[in-house]
């Protein structure tokens, strides 16, 4: 921990999750097997494994940061040595479906056999299967948080209802929200064929958003809120965004505006506060 990470949890409540979506090329369109026909859609994707990650990787390793990656199996699977790299930087490596499938709508079985598949691709590269889970589409079915504790996970950061992590009731089960607002595709995604996200018609500005996102993300903890990001390496990770990425997370830093934390560390401290067990039942 680096004296500006000391500052930073002494003086302030609230928490910053640094989250990002490995999605790769993943997604409908390896779903569908549409992504074989287009090559372009497996360059646009493989980006963020071949290039953007390991921008990320050594820009958290210079501030003395970790984060959490939500990663499909299928990109498991192809980038092996990359999800090694990731968790051996100190990194969390957690589940994001196996080839990008929404969950919302889809059978309990294909949804069992979905998570069942990404876990053993966890266990075969990583060494143990992953203890969060954040649905591909942001959503998922009525049956997903039972299917979730079965195939072992111990949280999910799905949801879109809030700012602070709860113990579902119905399920042994953490739900760290996020907001659609960190969310990078919705300032910086725009392609075309087809156009999205529909009616955009520009990227924002990258000063811009992240000011904005700085200003949540202090504001929330003063709170004593959790801001969690959703963001994609093969998104926010060109060399322009990652310049302000970097201003970002090292005027918080500097600040001590926020306390940083995995998706993991927060899914333990809520379930000891919120369920009265050891911050160890959270495997």
């Amino acid at each position: 921990m680096t004296s500006r990470q000391a500052g930073g949890a002494a003086s302030a409540p609230g928490a910053v999750v640094l989250c990002f979506d490995l999605d790769g090329p993943s997604g409908d369109a390896l779903v569908s097997g549409a992504l074989w026909d287009k090559p372009g859609f497996f360059c646009q994707g493989a980006y963020g494994p071949h290039r953007a990650v390991p921008r990320i990787l050594e820009i958290l390793r210079e501030l003395g940061l970790r984060a959490t990656f939500f990663t499909p199996g299928w990109v498991v699977r192809t980038w092996p040595e990359l999800c090694v790299r990731i968790r051996e930087a100190g990194h969390e490596v957690s589940g994001h479906g196996d080839l990008h499938e929404q969950f919302f709508g889809r059978p309990v079985e294909e949804q069992r056999a979905v998570l069942e598949s990404a876990q053993e691709s966890f266990a075969s590269v990583l060494g143990e299967r992953a203890a969060g889970f954040r649905a591909p589409s942001g959503d998922y079915d009525p049956a997903t948080p039972q299917l979730l504790v079965e195939a072992g996970y111990a949280y999910s950061s799905s949801l879109r209802s809030g700012d602070r992590p709860f113990l579902r009731r119905d399920v042994p089960l953490v739900e760290l929200p996020a907001k659609s607002m960190f969310d990078d595709y919705a300032y910086f995604a725009y392609h075309r064929a087809p156009d999205f996200p529909r009616g955009l018609d520009r990227v924002a500005s990258y000063r811009t958003t992240f000011d904005t996102w700085s200003l949540e993300a202090r504001a929330a903890a003063a709170e004593g809120l959790t801001v969690s990001t959703i963001w994609h390496p093969k998104v926010i990770g060109t060399p322009g965004r990652l310049i302000e990425m970097e201003r970002f997370l090292t005027g918080l830093l500097e600040e001590g505006a926020v306390r940083f934390r995995t998706a993991h560390d927060v899914a333990r401290e809520c379930l000891a506060r919120e369920s009265g067990r050891s911050e160890h039942a959270v495997a």
